[in-house]
């Protein structure tokens, strides 16, 4: 245990007034009051009453812990703040700019500043875990352990690009988009297309290089690329199981069982990778590259 810093301390009620935040938009939103009704079709408020389900279930839990570690001085603090941090940042632009405000009625409109909040709020906080987080303390990697990271960065990155978004860019390019995430709702759909393609795939390629060069700091940036797929893969099962559940006419249940199970596995990765952290520091005597090539294994696996 160490000594908290001022800047640790601003972390750590970062971290719990995010976890506020997206509890109370999870409560308000369509998932239990409904006060915050969204300008979305029905198949977009059942999934983002999947969202508000991992939101409340998912990321407040590890924002609490996160806080609660960052407070003791555990080196795991900072780090595991990416994971919520790294959720709401994705998730808040999507309530702002993906409802159809001109041909659905609602009023989330009148919740505009509270999702600003909630994103800059999500910003500082990673912008804290990122400077917050002691390279000093993390297991010494090797060369590698550096090189299996490295294929886990560009994997996302491949998995992000052309498992999800290349059909798609392919009929964009030609003009005529038929697929039905885009037809129900264009600017939601392309939305989240500029932020994985925008953010996450060139974050997770940067990782990557980085790693290959033994870089310090692509070994946070791998935490925190990693820590953003512990939770929303398993969102985006959620949204198609909700929908399942409420009947929605653009459910299939083999998708959500599907995604459930991709879910379940990405996350699990994440864990394998993030539990050195909790494990013995530096100076043990165990075999370290062992253990952070069981991580690696674990998120290969994802």
């Amino acid at each position: 245990m160490t000594a908290i810093s001022p800047r640790r301390r601003w972390l750590a009620y970062g971290l719990i007034a995010l976890a506020l935040g997206l509890t109370a938009n999870s409560v308000l939103g369509p998932l239990l009051v409904g006060a915050i009704r969204y300008r979305f079709s029905e198949t977009l408020i059942n999934q983002g009453i999947g969202l508000d389900a991992v939101a409340l279930l998912g990321a407040v839990p590890v924002a609490v812990a996160a806080a609660l570690l960052t407070l003791r001085g555990h080196l795991a603090g900072p780090v595991l703040a990416l994971i919520p941090a790294t959720f709401a940042a994705y998730m808040a632009p999507q309530y702002v700019v993906g409802p159809d405000y001109l041909g659905i009625a609602g009023n989330n409109e009148q919740f505009f500043l509270f999702h600003l909040g909630l994103f800059v709020l999500a910003l500082g906080t990673i912008v804290l875990a990122w400077t917050e987080t002691d390279r000093t303390r993390l297991r010494q990697a090797t060369a590698g352990s550096d090189r299996r990271r490295s294929w886990v960065m560009f994997g996302v990155a491949a998995f992000i690009l052309l498992g999800r978004w290349l059909p798609f860019l392919v009929e964009l390019t030609q003009g005529d988009p038929t697929s039905p995430d885009y037809v129900e709702n264009p600017t939601s759909f392309l939305l989240i297309g500029l932020l994985d393609l925008g953010l996450v795939v060139p974050a997770a390629l940067t990782a990557g290089i980085g790693l290959r060069f033994h870089a310090s700091w692509s070994r946070t940036a791998a935490y925190g690329v990693i820590g953003w797929f512990a939770l929303v893969p398993a969102a985006v099962a959620a949204m198609a199981i909700a929908m399942v559940v409420n009947g929605d006419p653009a459910a299939d249940t083999g998708t959500a069982a599907v995604l459930a199970v991709a879910a379940v596995v990405f996350t699990a990765g994440a864990a394998a990778l993030y539990r050195p952290l909790f494990g013995p520091g530096p100076g043990d005597d165990r075999d370290d590259s062992k253990l952070v090539a069981r991580a690696d294994s674990g998120a290969v696996v994802g």
